[in-house]
């Protein structure tokens, strides 16, 4: 028997082994349980609980809620009865960038219950870091993301990375979208990378399809900070290709890398089709390439983590300027 006596309704780590219904029904016991433990009202615990993901209902919470609240609890039966207060608090100030590197008002922000992953880009954070989930108000094919580190919940548009640029590729192509939008801080980045090797203006595929004004167009966005600058599905396949070229930098990190390798891997699949997807059965846009990530024959950590995920757009008016994200 432990402090909390509740071993028979609170997981002991197997959280990513539980999903749906059964996931849903154990985070209900569990709250059950240590209400009754600590001498709190069931329905006031639960409160607690959904005031942290910041939902209205328990039936809101999808699967990526209901494991952290799972961790929460279990955190709460190893510190004692005073700890379940404070950790079963969000945090509700969230400082933000301004301009066009803003991303909306994370859902939900608290510290992380325990180790974990990026939902988005895969990094790895500590239990005690602040970790969020992004308001999701899309319609299919976007399916919400999980836990973000906090640079993707905050600040992947206002400093990103190379990685960035080719998640923001991946994913809007994955969606089937006509074209990659990118921000003003993205493109200087795109730029930067596609200008550091001279000789990549003389690989194959640049050569097939030239990318002299796309160039000018990335410079022109950087220098203006433009909120959004659009690159045809065409133009970002061959961008891919170029930098697949690139030879080895200081400035490309490993996780750059594997993103840019998974990448192209995963455009080839979709092109190739070689575990054979119906198309009959799955047509020929998103749900075809999903079905193709899911079952590809070398896993990596951009089919692993799924999608398509929206990766926010910054709003214009129609002359062209940023609306502010709230």
């Amino acid at each position: 028997m432990t402090l909390f006596g509740v071993e028979e309704v609170l997981p002991c780590g197997n959280e990513a082994e539980l999903v749906g219904t059964e996931l849903r029904e154990q985070a209900a016991k569990a709250a059950d349980a240590l209400a009754v433990t600590v001498g709190e009202d069931p329905q006031t615990l639960r409160r607690r609980l959904l005031k942290l993901v910041n939902l209205p209902r328990l039936s809101d919470a999808d699967d990526h809620d209901l494991r952290e609240v799972l961790r929460e609890l279990r955190v709460c039966e190893q510190e004692g009865k005073g700890a379940y207060r404070p950790r079963l608090r969000r945090v509700t100030r969230v400082d933000r960038p301004g301009g066009i590197g803003r991303l909306p008002r994370p859902r939900s922000v608290k510290a992380a219950s325990a180790p974990g992953m990026c939902a988005l880009c895969g990094d790895g954070y500590s239990a005690g870091e602040l970790i969020g989930r992004p308001p999701f108000t899309e319609d299919l094919p976007y399916i919400p993301m999980g836990w973000l580190c906090w640079h993707c919940l905050v600040q992947r548009r206002h400093q990103p990375r190379r990685r960035d640029v080719l998640l923001r590729t991946f994913h809007a192509l994955f969606a089937g979208m006509e074209g990659v939008g990118l921000n003003g801080h993205e493109c200087r980045v795109l730029l930067d990378w596609l200008t550091e090797e001279p000789a990549l203006a003389n690989s194959k595929p640049w050569t097939a399809d030239p990318l002299e004004n796309t160039l000018v167009r990335l410079r022109s966005s950087a220098a203006d900070a433009n909120p959004a600058t659009w690159l045809s599905a065409q133009t970002a396949h061959t961008i891919v290709a170029v930098l697949q070229e690139a030879p080895a930098s200081p400035v490309m990190t490993p996780e750059d890398g594997e993103t840019l390798e998974a990448l192209v891997q995963h455009l080839a699949e979709w092109e190739t089709n070689p575990a054979g997807v119906r198309r009959a059965q799955y047509g020929t846009g998103w749900r075809y390439r999903q079905r193709v990530l899911q079952l590809t024959g070398h896993p990596t950590a951009l089919s692993e983590r799924g999608g398509p995920f929206h990766l926010f757009q910054c709003r214009v008016n129609p002359s062209g300027q940023l609306v502010e994200t709230e």
